[in-house]
């Protein structure tokens, strides 16, 4: 045994090289815990989630709210009158909390009014609403645009938004009918607030004041807020630019057809009187009340197809056909501007168009020219605050810059298309 162990002492040290390959040999690495018995990490708790919807023509509070699936009775209860009124280009965002049954909030972001946003606020018990400013740096600017194409062209090269473009044709809405009127050239001056937010983005925001100068005439429309908080807009001398009743039933179109006594009728074949005019707009264009009135007729009514017919004061009445829906009922009350049905071509139509009655004291005339009342002037005692206004706003629209020239081709509708 003893010399056994010396002959082994003594290869090793003669072979010292050997041994010490043997002993450096790695050795395997430990393996990773198979995947069948790892642990998991757990996903984040998402507490609240948001939906959001962008409201589309013809679309009211209600419709949208119900294609959310929001407690429309609930938040529309809540809202009172702030939810009265919205337009395509607002969004309606609801915020919800995991596990709850209702939207804790409804922020209403307006197209028109970017400079605030409306919100919901459920207590517990009910929904309340509240104005809610968004933080922008507002600087006032004169800024001038002239219209090559169109006022949409016009305006949407100079950054105003699809619902502002409509707000600045309302101001004009009673002495211009921009689907047949707005000639090449016309020139915008405003006064308007210009809107920066805390990352550099410019928004157009409200118009304080505005001159037209369309076709060799000039219009003047003044900005002011009452004491008990309206809004309206009146001319040099306080002269309420509100009238009884719009220039037109469609906000953009097109005359295909005018009032006339001998027509040759493209289905009847044959000379027949034109009582009214044809709007061409694409089929689903809302349509609105020209005036504040009473609905006495809404349904077929033979070639006319769906057809509205409502009274308003003074012995005036319009006729609305060839509707390819109907959104009031006979017997309804309605405000100027609100939204009655969508342009359609039911009836005797060869295409979608808006044909468009107005009589006074039972007699047709021809609403491109009718003369309709003026609404009352100002006031006296908001006179002073005014006409100080409009002494500060006068001399900085006779300065405004050009902002650019649109140069776009005219917009069409479908049916032009």
């Amino acid at each position: 045994m003893k010399l056994a162990r010396v002959l082994i002492t003594l290869v090793v040290l003669g072979l010292g090289g050997v041994a010490t390959a043997v002993v450096a040999a790695p050795r395997p690495l430990p393996q990773p815990t198979p995947a069948a018995h790892r642990t998991e990490l757990p996903l984040p708790d998402l507490r609240f989630r948001t939906v959001t919807r962008e409201v589309a023509e013809g679309d009211s509070a209600g419709s949208v709210l119900r294609a959310m699936g929001a407690p429309t009775d609930a938040l529309l209860s809540g809202a009172g009158t702030a939810l009265n009124r919205i337009y395509p280009g607002d969004k309606v965002h609801l915020d919800w909390r995991q596990g709850d049954e209702r939207p804790f909030r409804l922020r209403l972001e307006r197209d028109r009014e970017p400079a605030a946003t409306t919100e919901l606020i459920w207590t517990g018990k009910a929904y309340t609403a509240r104005q809610v400013p968004v933080p922008y740096r507002i600087e006032e600017q004169a800024a001038s645009i002239t219209v090559t194409s169109s006022l949409w062209s016009a305006a949407t090269a100079v950054g105003f938004a699809p619902g502002q473009i409509v707000e600045l044709a309302k101001i004009f809405e009673y002495d211009v009918d921009f689907n047949t009127e707005l000639a090449e050239g016309a020139r915008f001056r405003l006064v308007l607030d210009r809107l920066t937010d805390d990352e550099g983005n410019e928004h157009v925001g409200e118009i304080r004041a505005a001159t037209l100068d369309n076709a060799g005439k000039q219009y003047v429309a003044i900005r002011h807020r009452s004491a008990d908080g309206s809004v309206a807009w009146y001319g040099k001398d306080g002269t309420a630019r509100r009238k009884s009743f719009l220039r037109s039933p469609i906000e953009f179109s097109r005359v295909s057809s005018g009032f006339t006594l001998g027509r040759y009728h493209p289905i009847l074949h044959k000379m027949r009187a034109h009582k009214g005019v044809d709007l061409a707009a694409a089929s689903g264009t809302p349509i609105r009340a020209v005036a504040d009135g009473t609905v006495v007729r809404a349904g077929w009514a033979g070639g006319h197809g769906n057809h509205i017919e409502l009274r308003h004061e003074g012995g005036y009445t319009t006729g609305y056909s060839h509707l390819s829906s109907i959104g009031v009922k006979a017997g309804a009350k309605v405000r100027q501007g609100d939204y009655i049905g969508k342009v359609g071509s039911t009836g005797m139509s060869t295409g979608p168009h808006l044909h468009y009655e107005f009589q006074v004291n039972g007699v047709h005339k021809d609403p491109m020219k009718a003369i309709v009342p003026i609404e009352r002037p100002l006031d006296a005692a908001e006179k002073p605050a005014f006409f100080a206004q409009r002494d500060r706003v006068l001399p900085l629209l006779d300065a405004a810059v050009e902002l650019a020239v649109a140069d776009a081709g005219e917009e069409k509708s479908e049916a032009d298309r």
